[in-house]
């Protein structure tokens, strides 16, 4: 018994340094972002206005939003600045003059390869770098 006790002791030094880098190793956990615009090639869409273009990373793997007409949910992970979201799934309301706009926009986030954070911007790189998601930080509301 005291054996496995020193042993246990032994390791904590080492399990504590492991959950600081666990916890790092997210960064974008539990924050929500804007959609400013999303380039691709000589093509730059930024949102109407009528509805703001949503994103948020939740701890739990899970991202939400809104499209320009849609909620949708996704999953995602995070490895040092590489991001993969899973396939994208929305809500099915049709509204006339953004569907097309809304197809981009969920297509870019299943593309997505890699991020890039820089201040209140986020910068998702997407189509094997052929087109940049940027996003403004949205400030909690609490």
């Amino acid at each position: 018994m005291g054996y496995v006790l020193r042993s246990l002791f032994a390791m904590l030094p080492v399990l504590s340094m492991v959950a600081p880098a666990t916890a790092e190793a997210n960064i974008l956990a539990n924050t929500q972002w804007e959609l400013e615009s999303l380039v691709q090639g000589r093509t730059v869409w930024e949102p109407s206005g009528r509805t703001e273009v949503t994103l948020e990373f939740q701890a739990d793997g899970k991202a939400t939003g809104r499209a320009p007409c849609n909620y949708y949910f996704t999953s995602y992970t995070v490895e040092g600045n590489t991001l993969s979201m899973s396939s994208v799934a929305s809500t099915r309301m049709f509204c006339a003059g953004v569907m097309e706009e809304e197809g981009r926009y969920l297509r870019a986030l299943e593309q997505a390869d890699s991020f890039q954070l820089v201040g209140d911007e986020l910068r998702i790189v997407f189509a094997n770098g052929q087109g940049t998601l940027i996003f403004e930080r949205e400030e909690d509301d609490d």
